[in-house]
């Protein structure tokens, strides 16, 4: 009778642990579609909730999103510092700092995915990091790990990392950029070469319109000018326009500027700073949250479109006014406008 009691006890306090996780798990599926809709408030909320109970993939996503968001909203942007830790990071009563989650989960809990994660945004030279960042879906993640190889990693290692085909495909010209000879302007035209499906030896970096351009896909507005009468304009925008890596900003030039698309998209180019800059658009967690989904989302629109209208100079200004822009795309200018308005 006396194990009985014990078995009901058990599956009772079993059944209610279950029941709680589905509700969290519910609630968890529910934030993160708020979030892809671009509903911070609400989305961000629930996680740190859930984050603040135990929530692994809360967790992670949280930690991710606190790092990866290239297009802050009003909501973060109004968060003081206490109130930003508070939100995205475990909190306890009398510590002075607070841990991300994502050491939380590596360091107190052994999760490799986090282990992996936080990783990733050291500046090691590490090919096998990208590699077991690749087995474990987390692909766009393999970005920074992918560039720092690049740029600290011996010419051999480039020369694998391009024959393995460990490397984004978006990304390769700045792998072939470092493993190629020195030239001006290399990685623009690295950039220029990867979009016109040629040989980078084939460009002439004499050339006046070839020149502009590899500056303005190297570093974006101000190093290359934004003119419809360069011969690689109409190209690089429609690679703009159709390339998976960039669809949040075809989506924006698609809906809002239907007859100045090509102009919308050349202008987001500018103001995202370059091809390296527009390529890197990524879902913060994989494991929840496909590239495909979070690129066609809503979210992915409008961070690209906050990324380009919150775009500073290193002198800390705005990076062009809406004058400027409206010379190059009255409709990305309407846009930009819209977005900068408080």
């Amino acid at each position: 009778m006396k194990l009985r009691t014990i078995a009901a006890t058990l599956m009772l306090t079993f059944g209610a642990a279950a029941y709680a996780q589905t509700l969290d798990d519910a609630r968890f599926s529910t934030s993160v579609t708020a979030w892809l809709s671009g509903n911070d408030e609400k989305s961000l909320t629930t996680l740190s909730e859930l984050a603040q109970n135990g929530h692994r993939q809360a967790r992670l996503l949280l930690a991710r999103i606190e790092t990866l968001d290239r297009g802050p909203s009003t909501f973060r942007l109004g968060l003081s510092r206490d109130e930003a830790r508070q939100l995205f990071r475990q909190t306890k009563l009398g510590d002075t700092f607070s841990k991300s989650w994502l050491r939380v989960l590596a360091e107190e809990e052994g999760d490799t995915l986090a282990k992996l994660l936080l990783a990733a945004n050291r500046a090691e030279v590490s090919p096998d990091l990208i590699v077991a960042l690749t087995e474990a879906g987390e692909i766009q993640a393999t970005d920074r790990p992918t560039r720092i190889a690049a740029l600290y990693g011996s010419d051999e290692l480039r020369a694998a990392l391009l024959e393995d085909g460990a490397v984004l495909d978006e990304l390769r010209p700045y792998v072939e950029y470092l493993a190629g000879p020195s030239r001006p302007r290399g990685d623009g035209l690295a950039a220029l070469a990867h979009i016109l499906n040629v040989d980078v030896a084939t460009l002439d970096s004499d050339d006046t319109d070839t020149r502009e351009m590899a500056g303005l896909l190297a570093l974006g507005w101000g190093f290359g000018k934004v003119s419809p009468l360069n011969a690689h304009y109409d190209t690089v925008a429609d690679w703009v326009l159709t390339a998976e890596a960039t669809r949040p900003i075809a989506s924006l030039c698609s809906a809002e500027c239907v007859d100045g698309e090509r102009a919308c998209a050349m202008t987001m180019l500018a103001l995202s700073g370059g091809y390296f800059e527009i390529i890197r658009l990524d879902s913060p967690l994989e494991e929840v949250i496909p590239q495909g989904k979070f690129l066609a989302s809503p979210r992915a629109r409008v961070m690209a479109l906050r990324r380009a209208a919150l775009a500073r100079a290193e002198t800390g200004g705005l990076l062009a006014s809406v004058a400027d822009i409206a010379e190059v795309s009255a409709c990305a200018a309407g846009m930009i406008e819209a977005e900068r308005q408080p």
